[in-house]
């Protein structure tokens, strides 16, 4: 299976671009402007990685950012420019690969991968080198923010990640099919003719535990200099368990 083309499938899909541009004009997270303030202290260039229709993009545009974002999705890149033209702004959108960023070292004083978009980066190996990458473009001492679901093992999800563990280290190993590639994948539901449902095909996600992560960026190069999911996306939002935000920091 071929999860990178899943991905731009399941994003391109006719319900996924009519949900995504309802939700460029939604603005920041109350978490995600938190988190803003709080380490972009002052103005500069940020690279919006995984920017969607430009939900997150505009805002930085608006508070004085000069802000390139960037997609994968060749559907969301066009979407997040008719949108931009429509609020008057010019920023400039691009379609490129976490992985493979083509700017230069030492570009950027920040970085943002929102709304969990990292954690669609299938395999390990590819979300090391998306780190790897962001380090590279990031100025000696720039910050980057990306956030991740938690993995709750302990929880009402027990009997979820127990069968993905098994299905993973022991059926697998004998010869099962799975879909899934590592530990932590999961996949949603096909989309059907309900305009409940947005995406083309299933929808890919890596649900990683906060060591895997806290490991993989220390192992980047990056410094961590906070791990925090107590913030939810809304003001009186009562989701359990909200997106955890890593906060990084290249050395120099």
């Amino acid at each position: 299976m071929d999860l990178k083309k899943l991905v731009i499938e399941e994003f391109s899909g006719i319900n996924a671009q009519r949900l995504y541009r309802k939700k460029a004009n939604e603005g920041l997270w109350f978490s995600e402007e938190h988190f803003i303030k709080k380490y972009f202290k002052r103005k500069g260039r940020v690279l919006d990685v995984g920017c969607g229709t430009g939900r997150t993009t505009m805002p930085l545009a608006k508070m004085g950012f000069n802000v390139i974002g960037l997609d994968l999705t060749p559907m969301m890149v066009k979407a997040a420019r008719e949108i931009a033209r429509k609020h008057n702004l010019n920023i400039p959108y691009v379609q490129g690969d976490a992985t493979h960023l083509k700017f230069k070292d030492d570009t950027f004083d920040y970085a943002l991968f929102s709304n969990q978009g990292s954690t669609q980066i299938p395999g390990k190996e590819n979300r090391a080198k998306a780190l790897r990458e962001v380090k590279r473009v990031l100025k000696p001492g720039g910050i980057f923010i990306f956030t991740a679901h938690p993995r709750h093992f302990f929880s009402e999800y027990f009997w979820f990640w127990r069968w993905q563990w098994i299905k993973q280290f022991i059926l697998k190993p004998i010869g099962w099919k799975v879909d899934e590639i590592e530990y932590g994948d999961r996949f949603f539901d096909r989309e059907t003719k309900s305009e409940g449902k947005t995406y083309k095909t299933k929808q890919y996600i890596h649900i990683p535990a906060i060591s895997e992560v806290s490991q993989a960026v220390r192992e980047s190069g990056l410094g961590l200099i906070e791990v925090n999911g107590s913030l939810h996306v809304r003001k009186g939002d009562t989701a359990k368990h909200p997106p955890v935000f890593y906060i990084c920091k290249k050395k120099g």
